[in-house]
């Protein structure tokens, strides 16, 4: 299905699309690949930046854009994704449980990942 872009409504109500230039990409982040475009906010694994600072990404795997797909071997010369962090949260709590039958013995430990929440300003190819 085609994307239609971005949804807006006339002095009536009714719906209008207005056609904006697509641009989609694949990025490649500590063994980790996300489906981006400009605007979109992703979750990464946590790392040394400042709320509020700029993060570029530069392990492009794939950039689409109207003109046409650029596929990397492995990655797109050239290409650069950037971003704004948003915040830095933990995540979920996962409970690990050690069991020893016959043994009068259990281990339970839990477990919460920090992430960070970039929000995708510009992907340029």
């Amino acid at each position: 299905m085609k994307d239609q872009g971005v949804l807006q409504t006339d002095p009536l109500g009714f719906p209008q699309f207005s056609e904006e230039p697509k641009m989609l990409a694949i990025i490649e982040d500590l063994n980790s690949q996300y489906r981006v475009k400009e605007g979109d906010t992703i979750d990464v694994d946590i790392r040394d930046v400042e709320l509020g600072s700029s993060i570029d990404f530069d392990k492009v795997c794939l950039v689409d854009s109207e003109a046409g797909a650029k596929i990397g071997a492995p990655y797109v010369e050239g290409a650069k994704v950037s971003g704004t962090v948003l915040e830095a949260f933990k995540g979920p709590k996962l409970i690990t449980t050690h069991f020893r039958r016959r043994k009068d013995s259990k281990t339970r430990q839990g477990h919460r990942q920090k992430h960070l929440r970039v929000r995708i300003d510009k992907i340029e190819a």
